[in-house]
Order: C-alpha cells, then structure tokens, then sequence
C-alpha cells in the first residue's frame, strides 16, 4: 500500500507540472487558445449548422431552426432553473409551444393538419424537422423540461394519431397537440420493464361488453403525474406479446391514483 501511494504521489506531482506548464503555455499563445476554444463550442451543435453540407436540411429547415431556437431562448431558457426547482411546467407553456407552431412536429410525420388546421406546418415537414424540435429544446439545459414538455406527447400520443378511431383521435389528439392536455405511454411496470411481453396490468371486459375494469400498476412513465390521459398497455389476451392490447385511460376515470417518484436529472 505505502508502494502504491508513493507512486500515486509520484504521479500527482507530474501532473501537477504539466498543467503549469500548459498554463504558461496558455499565457502565450492565448489567440491560439481562444480559437481553439470557439471551434469547440461550434463542434457543440449539429455538424449541419455550421460548414457541413447536408443534403438533407433544406432552407425550410433552417428557418424552422431559427423560429423554434428564438422561442426557446425566450420561453424556456430564462424559466428552467425555476422549473427544475418546483418539478412542474406551466400549462400555458405547453400551450405557447403550440401557439409558436412547434408542438405537433413532434409526434412525427404527416403533419396532424386534419386535426390542428390553424397550425401549418413548416413547408416539406419531415422527420428531420422534429429532431430539429429536440436538438434545440435539449439547448435548455434540463432533462425535466425536455421530457415534461415534448416525450409524453412524442411517445404517449402517436398510437392514438395512427391506430386510433376517428372519435378518440379528435377526443384526445386534438386538446394535446394544443397544449391543453398532458398524455403519456404507460408499458413500463414494477416487474416487467423492457420485457413488455410479460406485464401483468389486466383488462377485463365486462358482461356488457362496452367497458373493461383495469387493474395493475405502472412505473416510471414519463410524465405520468401531470398526465390526463394514459396511452396503457394492458393484458386483454393470455400470455406473451400477443395478448396485450393499448387503451387510452383518462385521469379522470374512477381508481386511477398517480404518485411523484424522485429521479435524477427528471422528474
């Protein structure tokens, strides 16, 4: 042990004469450095926004990257600390990302036009436009505000859009894509968490055949406490994959009960 640390010591004391010398390096080519320094921060963003040219980013998003990168340096950046302190975002922010025209891009494409036609999309929308949303609100610095704002509508939301009726997309798409409702995707339970096969949550219809009584139980799910409505896979069938079933369940609906879990970096 004392052999270890003596070399441990040993090492210390050069590392500690490398970084004067780089310091007295730095005091003279402190031009070299800066620029060093300002084509790091550069290498910080995606390749595409500065010299690389990529074919598959068009004018339409570049101005779709400036809209949602000034609206984030207004409306989310100034308020994240604040947030991330109370665990909560403002209903009306989800309203505003809407408002800005940014919400509905991220639950992929087509553009839900049918659904939310006072909201054009950004002209040839596609996928690299959302991941425009998400490269610019990950500016923001949070994890919490990230995912409490954008990945329960992301996740949560696109089984209703795609495999839904035409009554329950209008019921539930339309209030979450303007922001005045919070869905999430609730598969993840306290036994069964990447292994979706084998969940136990059970839907059982009743005699009269319009109605199924839920019962079990889910874990972590991405904003769950705020949520009202819970994209949920259930067990209507035996075991295995094929007997699982989605349902949208509403906040609202008798015996639904939600607790805060404490995680790190989101809530």
């Amino acid at each position: 042990m004392r052999f270890s640390f003596a070399m441990c010591a040993f090492s210390w004391i050069a590392v500690a004469a490398a970084v004067v010398v780089v310091a007295v390096c730095a005091l003279t080519r402190a031009d070299t450095l800066t620029q060093s320094m300002l084509t790091v921060t550069n290498r910080s963003q995606p390749s595409w926004y500065g010299e690389f040219n990529s074919p598959y980013y068009t004018k339409s998003h570049e101005d779709f990257r400036a809209k949602v990168r000034a609206f984030v340096d207004s409306a989310i950046a100034p308020y994240v600390h604040e947030w991330d302190e109370s665990k909560t975002i403002p209903l009306e922010i989800y309203r505003a990302t809407y408002a800005a025209g940014i919400l509905p891009a991220v639950v992929g494409k087509p553009w839900p036009s049918d659904l939310v036609p006072d909201c054009p999309a950004p002209e040839n929308f596609d996928y690299f436009h959302e991941l425009i949303v998400f490269d610019e609100f990950a500016r923001c610095g949070s994890g919490g505000v990230l995912w409490g704002l954008l990945e329960g509508i992301n996740i949560g939301l696109p089984p209703v859009l795609n495999f839904g009726s035409e009554e329950l997309r209008r019921r539930v798409g339309v209030p979450c894509l303007r922001g005045e409702k919070i869905i999430c995707l609730a598969i993840t339970e306290p036994y069964a968490g990447s292994d979706v096969a084998n969940i136990r949550c059970e839907a059982k219809l009743d005699p009269s055949g319009r109605f199924f009584t839920v019962t079990g139980e889910k874990k972590w799910i991405t904003n769950g406490i705020w949520a009202d409505y819970f994209t949920c896979a259930v067990r209507t069938g035996g075991e295995g994959m094929g007997g699982i079933s989605l349902l949208v369940i509403e906040r609202s609906m008798p015996g639904v009960e939600c607790k805060r879990m404490d995680c790190m970096g989101v809530w």
